[in-house]
């Protein structure tokens, strides 16, 4: 059995070292998410909300690790102002997965190009608030709370018994600090650990007649994989391959969650009766047999998430994956 110490060592073992490579790492997240606001302002396209989005969502990530080792009141701000923003592009990203399958449906169903038409309206006019949100976002505020990050997490690490000279090239070592004090490599694994636990919770939960539980899981999910992502170049377990295959397995959640806005959206306007109702059943049909393509392919790998953090601590119970009918989703 690993020993929570044991990952904490995985983490480095010179405390110096992970400090530069944490405070190196919220500044590239700090500065790729300024240049993603400030492309979004530029123009409010659906790859710049997109690029915004996965920004915002990662250096949120970074904040929440952080906050393990520094819970300031900046940190907390500055983590409540991001969420907030992602909060409001929620609409106009569903809006663009909507009209992502109907158009490359028309082909095969020429009848939905009013539904289209009608998409293609909503996203105009959801351009606009999202371009307002991006245009309100204040840089300079949030800026000053990332460098005030910075300043508490060296402060933090200073405890470790480690601290930065003024010099460019001087480091000053200084005794240890006693066991038990501080120990950030530490933290930071009881972090991870925590993040996994509870994506191996909702796992063990999820119920192909229920695909919340998919969602819920794949939200766990993320947050777990950008951590990973932030620290595997300290985490000599985890090479690049692992990462693309996590970016995989969470597409594949992220699929099922997107064509089941999609239904969701098509069920609204069958209730409304705005459009004719046989030609929006014909394509809801299709859209239900692609999901349960997707959901027993994602239930087929599921146990592959075990695979992404090797710690035995973890019970894995596995099961024979369920046959999904596409009646019962």
């Amino acid at each position: 059995m690993r020993d929570i110490d044991d990952l904490g060592c995985s983490l480095g073992n010179d405390p110096l070292l992970l400090r530069e490579h944490l405070l190196e790492s919220l500044g590239e997240r700090w500065k790729a998410y300024r240049k993603a606001v400030k492309r979004c302002r530029k123009r409010a396209s659906e790859q710049s909300v997109h690029h915004l989005r996965v920004e915002t969502r990662r250096l949120l990530s970074t904040l929440e690790l952080l906050s393990y080792l520094s819970n300031t009141v900046q940190l907390r701000k500055a983590h409540q102002s991001l969420k907030k923003q992602l909060d409001a592009f929620d609409d106009l990203r569903d809006t663009h997965v909507q009209l992502l399958y109907t158009a490359t449906m028309l082909r095969d169903f020429p009848e939905l190009k009013p539904l289209v038409k009608r998409l293609e309206r909503r996203e105009k006019n959801l351009i606009k608030p999202a371009a307002k949100t991006a245009q309100r976002s204040k840089l300079k505020r949030l800026g000053r709370r990332i460098s005030a990050i910075k300043s508490n997490l060296k402060v933090a690490f200073a405890r470790t018994g480690v601290l930065h000279s003024t010099g460019v090239a001087g480091t000053v070592a200084l005794p240890a600090a006693p066991a038990g004090r501080f120990r950030p490599a530490v933290r930071l694994a009881q972090a991870v650990q925590r993040t996994f636990n509870r994506v191996v919770e909702l796992r063990h939960q999820i119920d192909p007649v229920h695909l919340e539980t998919i969602h819920c899981t794949r939200m766990a999910f993320k947050r777990f994989r950008y951590m990973i992502e932030l620290l595997q170049p300290i985490l000599p377990a985890v090479k690049p391959r692992q990462l693309i295959a996590m970016d995989q397995y969470q597409t594949m959640m992220g699929e099922i969650q997107d064509i089941g806005i999609m239904i969701e959206r098509l069920d609204a306007l069958l209730e409304k009766k705005k459009f004719k109702r046989l030609p929006l059943q014909r394509f809801r049909q299709v859209l239900l047999q692609r999901r349960e393509r997707l959901v027993q392919g994602y239930l087929n790998v599921a146990d592959q998430l075990f695979t992404f953090w090797a710690d035995n601590r973890v019970r894995r119970t596995p099961r024979p994956p369920q046959p999904v009918a596409a009646h019962a989703i």
